[in-house]
């Protein structure tokens, strides 16, 4: 036996004393431990070496896992390498490691009040297989609904009803959807190069969108002056006794309105009150007949005076004679013209007509006597 051979054995040898270290040390944790007793109906396959998952992390192992007759349950006893003890909620839960095989125990301590140690209990959660059976047998009437839906949906694509079906069974549908896809390209290039109102707006820097970001551009500075409080609206919305007076409208409006309604004024009437109604009927009745009076075919002497030319040119010349009489009487001579423009004789007129009352007077207190002098001598 040579130096190398007995070199390589002890190699070798203390490489395996390595690996079994490292495995029992990441088995088995080390530090502080806590140590928890849990009761299960059902292992699911659990045994002593399976590890203990804290949300996703290794946090301890099933040191053993014994039949207990009084309790009637299988009890796992769990290494912990944390103090974690459980509270209010919380679970022990065996879970498939993976679709080939293995288990693990997932812990969660819960929240709340702590709870008491002796007499924890946890759950198995099946296998992979066996969930995906459970999960196919809860889900089994959503299944079959489904796939009757989708022959259904089959049967009636086959059949040709709807679009779809329409589609896919008959060629005129299939012709007017192909020559449809085709109308499109031609817009999309179309617009793409820049054709007709809208391909021109996105057309980069032609006269139409230079139009059109001009009336975005006044459409901005309207609203800033809006904003600003210029103008009726900016006004409206900024200027509080402009929204007062038109408030104030508005209320006259409405009033103006509940006064129609309540039949209240001339126009209230006219529209609610149906004798005030049958009297303005009456009234425009009559204006038209009146109307129809002045008409060409009216027989009244207004009608003749408007529409004869005769007696048009008769009155016109009676007018011309009646401007020559006042021409006259006011530029004189005459005795009218003597009696408004001379004072002296307006004068002696007025004194000669007061003479003539005074003389009316004496007359008027003179018959008396004179009646009583003719009754007294008429036998004579």
């Amino acid at each position: 036996m040579t130096r190398d051979f007995i070199v390589g054995i002890i190699f070798l040898v203390a490489l395996t004393l390595v690996g079994s270290l490292t495995f029992l040390l990441q088995e088995y944790p080390s530090g502080s431990a806590m140590t928890l007793s849990v009761g299960f109906e059902d292992v699911s396959g659990m045994k002593a070496g399976d590890p203990v998952r804290v949300r996703g992390l290794r946090s301890g192992i099933v040191d053993k896992i014994v039949l207990d007759p009084q309790r009637e349950l299988a009890v796992a006893t769990l290494k912990l390498s944390q103090d974690l003890e459980p509270r209010e909620g919380y679970e022990f839960k065996i879970l498939p490691a993976s679709a080939l095989g293995g288990t693990y125990l997932r812990y969660n301590p819960g929240s709340g009040d702590l709870v008491a140690t002796d007499n924890l209990r946890g759950e198995a959660g099946g296998d992979v297989l066996g969930e995906v059976g459970d999960l196919l047998n809860n889900t089994r009437g959503s299944i079959e609904e489904g796939l009757s839906s989708l022959a259904s949906l089959l049967n009636k694509l086959e059949d040709g009803d709807g679009i779809f079906g329409g589609l896919l069974t008959s060629n005129t549908a299939k012709e007017q959807f192909l020559e449809t896809v085709e109308n499109l390209e031609v817009i999309t290039s179309d617009l793409r190069e820049g054709k007709g109102i809208l391909g021109s707006l996105l057309l980069q820097d032609s006269a139409q969108q230079t139009e059109f970001n001009n009336i975005l551009a006044q459409v901005n500075s309207s609203l800033k002056s809006i904003e600003a409080g210029e103008g009726t609206v900016g006004l409206l919305l900024k200027d509080e006794e402009t929204r007062n007076n038109l408030e104030n409208a508005f209320a006259d409006l409405a009033e103006f309105s509940d006064a129609i309604a309540e039949s209240r004024g001339l126009l209230g009437k006219a529209i609610n009150d149906p004798e005030f109604f049958a009297l303005f009927n009456d009234a425009m009745k009559e204006l038209k007949s009146a109307a129809t009076q002045l008409g060409p075919t009216g027989t009244g002497p207004l009608a003749r005076l408007i529409h004869s030319e005769s007696m048009g040119d008769d009155l016109e010349a009676s007018l011309i004679a009646m401007r020559s009489i006042t021409t006259d009487i006011n530029e004189g001579p005459g005795t009218l013209h003597s009696l408004i423009k001379d004072p002296s004789l307006f004068n002696d007129a007025r004194e000669t007509l007061t003479l003539l009352r005074d003389s009316t007077e004496d007359l008027r207190e003179q018959e008396p006597v004179t009646s009583f002098f003719s009754i007294l001598f008429s036998p004579f």
